[in-house]
């Protein structure tokens, strides 16, 4: 066999090998208690409302693995921030991680490296990795939310303009980690985040979701209702992302444990009217890497796994596209996509 048949060959066993992995991860669909309450339980029009990705809204780095993307627009530039680890670290490097900065003309790309925002080498409290940046307005400045290690709590970072310098806050703010932060019209804030049980239902670790409250965004914040998980029937999530419409708090996160839809850390979606109990929107997964990414111009491509799903409104308060973090069919550094949705707004009852 020539060497050019032999490396051909090992592509295609280390893609099997890769599609084989992901589909270790996909069960039949649970079946779900009848009580449960369910916005659409035979469709999904948040899926219905995905669109093709264009090439330009990947966004990748050589030789890191970029993680947590978040995206806001200043004037006409958008601004995307995520976490970043040498490649050489393997996927493990994450906690060790620092944010970055990347711009574009358009939210779809291409985008442009422009500076480490946050390092551990020089910040107060997260020493070890800042991870999960989530960049957000409060008032009149720009704040930056992320996870801190050795701490494993949030803490904030603000700047008066998008570019920086960012100060951040002297310890950390919220006692959870890998949250979702929502600034309401009057300065108070509401936060969904991870958390796990001492005592488990299934041996392994459970991720269930706790809120939490404060009279302003600096703190302190409170737990809201109780200490029991706010997703119905015990459902597990990771990595949410909040924002309001159609007058409920809107949830997106991923399925921890196939739970819900029977495809592991498949992209889900709740609502809540109280914030303290929240409803199934559709059991039918919005995002998985059970389906390869539909592309423009009609192409398709394989993904082993989809994770920390982000939104992005437009000025309408209309969600406009679903930011991920991306793990490639064949093994390699984690990368970036922004996938476009038609204008979508909620109307569940």
């Amino acid at each position: 066999m020539s060497i050019k048949k032999i490396l051909i060959t090992g592509l295609l066993a280390s893609q099997l090998s890769g599609v084989a992995l992901a589909q270790e991860k996909y069960k039949e669909a649970p079946v779900l208690p009848k009580e449960l309450k369910i916005s659409y339980p035979k469709s999904n029009p948040l899926k219905k409302a995905l669109l093709p990705v264009p090439e330009s809204a990947i966004f990748k780095m050589e030789g890191y693995y970029l993680w947590d993307p978040s995206v806001i627009k200043v004037g006409d530039t958008y601004h995307l921030f995520c976490s970043r680890w040498p490649a050489e670290k393997g996927m493990q490097g994450w906690r060790e991680s620092h944010a970055i900065r990347a711009t574009s003309k358009s939210l779809f790309g291409p985008y442009q490296f422009q500076e480490v925002v946050l390092h551990p080498s020089n910040h107060p409290w997260a020493t070890q990795a800042v991870h999960n940046p989530k960049i957000t307005r409060a008032g009149k400045k720009y704040l930056l939310y992320h996870l801190g290690i050795p701490q494993w709590k949030t803490g904030f970072a603000f700047a008066d303009s998008i570019q920086g310098p960012w100060t951040p806050v002297p310890t950390p703010v919220i006692a959870t980690n890998n949250p979702a932060l929502l600034i309401r019209e009057d300065g108070s804030a509401y936060v969904v985040g991870k958390f796990k049980p001492k005592i488990t239902h299934d041996g392994k670790w459970d991720a269930n979701m706790q809120a939490f409250e404060a009279s302003d965004y600096i703190g302190p914040y409170k737990l809201v209702q109780d200490t029991l998980n706010r997703l119905p029937n015990n459902f597990e999530l990771e990595d949410p992302t909040i924002w309001w419409a159609n007058n409920r708090y809107n949830v997106i996160c991923t399925d921890w444990e196939a739970k819900v839809t029977g495809v592991q850390k498949s992209v889900v979606y709740y609502t809540s009217k109280d914030g303290i109990n929240y409803e199934l929107y559709s059991q039918i997964p919005l995002w998985s890497q059970s389906e390869p990414v539909p592309m423009e111009h009609g192409k398709t491509m394989p993904v082993r796994g989809i994770e920390r799903p982000q939104i992005c409104l437009n000025e309408k308060g209309e969600l406009i596209a679903l930011l991920a973090s991306i793990y490639p069919a064949v093994e390699g550094p984690t990368y970036i996509m922004i996938r476009p949705v038609k204008k979508f707004v909620p109307k569940n009852n």
